[in-house]
């Protein structure tokens, strides 16, 4: 898989949207289906932006 071409606009939004609350005191990462529900929010979808699900 080559990768995926993203608008200035989706990535922009996603960036505000992902780092948003990255300085709160209880800030934690998230999960896999977080980041794919984060994705998805900005259009991001298909194969290229599914993540593992499996650890190991």
């Amino acid at each position: 898989m080559r990768g995926a071409a993203v608008t200035p606009q989706a990535a922009y939004a996603l960036g505000k949207d992902w780092y948003a609350t990255r300085l709160d005191f209880d800030w934690e990462r998230p999960g896999a289906a977080q980041v794919e529900a984060a994705f998805a929010r900005h259009g991001l979808t298909g194969p290229f932006w599914a993540l593992p699900t499996e650890v190991g």
